[in-house]
């Protein structure tokens, strides 16, 4: 039943067979689906199915047709036809015996080889962020909100390990794979000379989270050590309390500046720590503490500000107040405004997402603080009016033995990252003239709109130029399923981008290319998602040839493409309705989502949120040391666009 996927297809009418299937699969699951364990389906998704090496090839060779020339393509058509006749079969070969062996064909070498495997910096280039609503502060209380965020993360905790987490379920009817989900906690990238590794604690020792705060890390204590207790959002204010209140000043700025470690290149890192950490009783106590801890917390100094200053403080940070290697970072500002900063390796965005749209759900209501926004007293709570909570549960700074190696190592690690954050820019472009609605109404799927938009917008910020565009599609409807590429640049998203800086062609026309171009795009996100994509096929072909030592020009050439346009849709709500609170306001809590580094040194990363029939967000990211990008220009330029298509739809005859 899981492995039908033709309902993907069927936007408007559905089949006989969908209609059957339907009915079988709600007579199966639907009546145990939300009380089922987190796991309770992962015996019965289907594997990642391995395409036809022909089809991929082909798929390939149509998706360059909008890039290349006439000459380049057909050397291209050469060297494919070399591939398919002399290696393709032998890679094939390998791969159908990595099929029938494992769960999933690819996703342990994309973690592996993609993103631990990569020696580059992760901060900016693979880690990724995310920002809280616009219009809504939980609380003006930095260490309030912080205490409620670890309380009720620890919770969502205690439900993925107890498998009491629901699992996620497509359309209310169709199961995701979850297996992502057992990472979101207790997980370190550890980094290596080679590889990195992800390591991952037990609960029993990760009762703690570490908290940085002014340039000096703090291990916070969560359980009682009686009973195992989870504290109080009130008992766990007081212990950050004592944190604020912790006046040490005897570290130096070299101190300060180690979580800069985790920000630069991998095997700098990883030498640095066998060095100076492992080696050094004191200092490995204090990275253990860190690496073993449930989560990182940081408490900025710094007020929120702009909203694209605010955004880029949680993915860069300042330079010394985030560790990037732990699966995520929370993030408090001054003034209770919240974010977080997310490793990669483990996981995709929504799986984290959906598990903070849990953990958030308290602060919408305000019941967790009193009037002066401080964490409201718990009932056991009233012991602290009376004593100094210090005393009970105080937080313990990390010591580290700064020697001469490691004091020099952590100073030159901030300096070069602080370049790199200061190359980045960051823009958000809000687009508050409609949403989803135009697209639904002018008979197109709104993020096939939004991604035509994107093309006719990167053509004209490159001057006339067509440029390889990635988009994530997610390929969890099969077991251990990560992602796969949609390639948004296409024949015909090109002949309709023409067609608008084209004055000689009627706006009927232009619609009606647009259509196409959309329904094209829908087709190959439905074929991504149903394992029917071409990269991670290519990028596995790659991996075994690499591995068998068969090296191929083909395969490397095709992995070799850059990506100058990088984009991603999130959803900002995967959870019903009815599961918020019931003052829930859909305009009070819109967001703009997060956002991710450039891929391309001399591109864009694009993340977009489509909120609503009156909205959207694009968190725009650049590099101002390349003379050809802009991301405040780049969002002029998608706005213009989102402009154009919708009055070339009104002068078609769209009605809105």
């Amino acid at each position: 039943l899981l492995s039908y996927h033709g309902w993907l297809y069927e936007r408007n009418h559905k089949s006989l067979k969908t209609k059957i299937w339907n009915v079988l699969l709600t007579a199966f699951f639907k009546v145990q689906l939300l009380q089922e364990p987190l796991d309770a389906y992962d015996g019965a998704m289907p594997k990642l199915p391995l395409p036809d090496v022909n089809d991929t090839v082909a798929n390939y060779l149509t998706s360059m047709e909008p890039l290349l020339d006439e000459t380049e393509m057909t050397q291209l058509r050469d060297e494919a036809e070399v591939f398919l006749k002399q290696d393709s079969w032998k890679l094939q070969f390998y791969l159908r015996i990595k099929h029938l062996l494992s769960k999933n064909y690819m996703s342990d070498w994309w973690r592996d080889f993609v993103y631990l495997r990569g020696r580059g910096s992760i901060a900016i280039d693979s880690n990724w962020f995310g920002i809280s609503y616009m219009n809504h502060t939980t609380t003006p209380v930095q260490i309030a909100h912080a205490a409620a965020a670890i309380r009720e993360f620890l919770l969502q905790r205690t439900r993925l390990a107890m498998g009491t987490f629901p699992p996620t379920i497509s359309g209310g009817l169709v199961p995701l794979c979850m297996d992502q989900y057992k990472y979101v906690f207790n997980t370190t990238r550890v980094p290596g000379a080679e590889t990195d590794e992800l390591r991952q604690t037990s609960i029993a020792e990760s009762r703690h989270v570490v908290v940085l705060y002014r340039g000096l890390m703090y291990r916070v204590q969560c359980y009682t050590r009686t009973s195992g207790r989870l504290l109080t959002a009130y008992e766990l204010q007081a212990t950050l309390q004592g944190i604020i209140d912790d006046h040490y000043e005897g570290a130096t700025l070299a101190e300060n500046y180690l979580p800069a470690l985790t920000c630069i290149d991998r095997p700098t890192w990883a030498h640095v720590r066998d060095q100076c950490f492992l080696s050094n009783s004191t200092n490995f106590k204090a990275l253990k503490a860190i690496e073993n801890a449930a989560f990182v917390v940081s408490l900025d100094a710094d007020a929120s500000g702009p909203l694209a200053q605010e955004a880029k403080s949680y993915l860069t940070g300042n330079g010394y107040n985030r560790w990037m290697d732990k699966s995520f970072n929370l993030v408090f500002k001054a003034d209770g405004r919240g974010g977080c900063n997310v490793e990669h390796s483990w996981g995709d965005a929504p799986t984290f997402a959906h598990v903070n749209e849990y953990a958030q759900i308290i602060g919408e209501t305000g019941e967790a603080f009193d009037e002066t926004g401080n964490c409201k007293i718990q009932s056991g709570d009233e012991h602290l009016h009376t004593n100094k909570y210090a005393r009970f549960y105080p937080p313990e700074r990390l010591v580290f033995d700064m020697t001469k190696a490691l004091s020099t190592a952590a100073t030159a690690a901030y300096n070069t990252y602080s370049k790199r954050v200061d190359n980045l820019q960051l823009h958000i472009e809000s687009f508050e003239e409609y949403g989803k609605g135009v697209a639904k109404k002018s008979k197109c799927s709104p993020d096939a709109w939004t991604q035509m938009a994107l093309q006719l917008a990167i053509y004209r910020n490159t001057g006339g130029k067509f440029v390889q565009t990635y988009e994530p599609s997610m390929t969890r409807l099969f077991r251990r399923g990560r992602t796969e590429t949609i390639r948004s640049l296409s024949n015909e998203s090109k002949a309709f981008v023409l067609a608008m800086e084209d004055s000689t062609t009627t706006d009927a026309t232009r619609l009606d290319l647009l259509r196409k171009a959309c329904d094209s795009h829908q087709t190959r996100s439905h074929d991504a998602m149903c394992g029917k994509g071409l990269d991670r096929h290519m990028f596995a072909m790659y991996v075994v040839s690499v591995g068998k030592e068969m090296p191929n020009k083909f395969l490397e050439k095709v992995l070799s493409q850059k990506w100058k346009l990088s984009t991603s849709q999130v959803p900002i709500f995967q959870l019903p309705p009815e599961m918020h609170s019931r003052c829930f306001d859909a305009d009070k809590f819109r967001g703009t989502g997060g956002g991710f580094g450039p891929v391309a040194d001399d591109g864009y990363g694009i993340l977009y949120v489509l909120y609503d029939d009156n909205r959207m967000y694009f968190t725009i990211t650049s590099q101002r040391a390349c003379p050809t990008t802009d991301a405040e220009k780049f969002g002029g330029d998608i706005a213009q666009a989102l402009r154009d298509l919708k009055a070339m739809a009104v002068r078609a005859g769209v009605k809105f």
